[in-house]
Formats: structure tokens, C-alpha cells, sequence
């Protein structure tokens, strides 16, 4: 069973970037046959190995499809303002019947960032796709004022549709400081890491180290099922 992976949140600076790009270290780390894509044009940098797919002008259905004939898995980081946007193109091109053909399950992996807007974007996009596609929601420590996630509304509609919930790890004083020390934006750091200065490198591989603890929590929707369970005998 492949799996595409959709990271989607409308909401701007929700964490959609460093989660992709983390969910993406996690699948190379185990081997798994992946490509990683992105919705946003300004993300192709030079340190940026995946494929950009402009969801606004010129997408075709049969992109993704190729992509999963030629992978096992598909992590696509959809840029702010276009979960609606994707939303209609698998309506209309019917891309639950196509998945299941291709042997393929969609999950979307949400960012929430513990704030009431937040809550309000998962709430609607779990009114999109409903079911189907499974469903992780990635917390992350949130900044100022944090909302009560248990029993609000987002929460309560994606524990129906049977969602995972994992625990980001926040970005510590010693991370914080190597990023501003390199100028670097944080989800390009993630890119290649080992580009940066050996400080700076050393803090960021052990952000996505712990980031894929927490992503081995939701393992059963992230992992393509054949290597899911080899990765379970180790």
C-alpha cells in the first residue's frame, strides 16, 4: 500500500514547511522510495531536491499519478491558501477512485500551532475531505496565547475520522540561536542540513531526530505498509 501524503493548512506560519520537510528526512532515514513536492515556487532553492507543482496554472492529475508509479510514497507540501484549491482537484478528478486503483491511501498531515485560528482551519478542512483520507495532526509548541485543543471542535472532528495525533518537539534557546546565527530560514535548514556551519548542523539533525520519534507515532498512515513492517522488526 503506497501512501500519499498531503501537508495542508491554510493557516500562514502554522509550520506546514519544517513538517513536510521533517516527514520527508523521517521516510529517507528509513529508505523509503519517496518524492517530495511542493506547491510554493519560492521554496525552489538550490538546496531544494523535490519538484514544485503549480496547483494554480497547468495541473495535471496525471503528474501525481506518474509519481506514484514511480515511488512508494509522495509527500507534498501544499503552500498556504491552496488546501481548497487541492480539495476541488481531487473532486473533480476523482482521486479517492484513482488511489484506490493504484493501491494508494491519502493521508493529511495537519500542523496545528495551538491557536483558535488554527483550530477553525482543521475544523474545515476535515469538512473537504471528510473521509477520504486518514488523518495526523502534528501539534506544535504554540506561541503567546495557546487554545484549549481537547474537546474544541477540531478535535472532536478528527478523533470521528479516526485521526492520529503526534507531538512535535519545539525549537530550543540552542536552535533558535544557530538559526540566527546563520540567516537561514528554518525549513530551508531542513533541506540540507549539512550545509550549514557544524553548529548549526548538529542543532537541526537533532530537532529532526526527535521529530521523527514523533512521526513514528503515526507510522500506520505515514509508512507505505511493506516497509512499515520491516522498519516494525527492528
Amino acid at each position: 500500500m503506497k501512501k500519499l501524503i498531503v501537508v495542508v493548512n491554510d493557516l500562514e506560519r502554522s509550520g506546514k514547511s519544517s513538517t513536510a520537510r521533517a516527514i520527508s528526512h523521517h521516510l529517507k532515514d528509513l529508505e523509503v522510495n519517496h518524492l517530495f513536492v511542493t506547491s510554493n515556487e519560492m521554496d525552489m532553492t538550490d538546496s531544494f531536491s523535490g519538484e514544485f507543482w503549480d496547483l494554480e496554472d497547468q495541473f495535471e492529475i496525471s503528474q501525481l499519478i506518474g509519481a506514484l508509479d514511480h515511488h512508494d510514497a509522495v509527500v507534498f507540501d501544499v503552500h498556504t491558501g491552496a488546501a481548497r484549491i487541492f480539495g476541488e482537484i481531487c473532486e473533480e478528478g476523482e482521486l479517492e477512485n484513482l488511489l484506490a486503483e493504484l493501491d494508494t491511501e491519502m493521508t493529511l498531515v495537519i500542523p496545528n500551532n495551538q491557536s483558535e485560528r488554527c483550530n477553525e482551519e482543521i475544523s474545515d478542512l476535515t469538512e473537504i475531505f471528510a473521509d477520504a483520507a486518514d488523518y495526523v495532526v502534528a501539534h506544535l509548541p504554540g506561541d503567546g496565547h495557546v487554545v484549549e485543543w481537547k474537546k474544541s471542535a477540531a478535535e472532536k472532528a478528527t478523533r470521528y475520522l479516526g485521526a492520529s495525533q503526534i507531538e512535535f518537539p519545539g525549537m530550543g534557546d540552542d536552535l533558535k540561536t544557530a538559526m540566527e546565527s546563520t540567516e537561514v530560514e528554518f525549513a530551508e535548514a531542513l533541506n540540507n542540513p549539512s550545509a550549514l556551519p557544524r553548529f548549526a548542523e548538529v542543532q537541526v539533525m537533532q530537532w529532526l531526530e526527535k521529530a521523527s520519534e514523533a512521526l513514528a507515532e503515526g507510522r500506520d498512515y505515514l509508512i507505505p505498509e511493506e516497509v512499515g513492517e520491516v522498519a516494525l522488526d527492528y
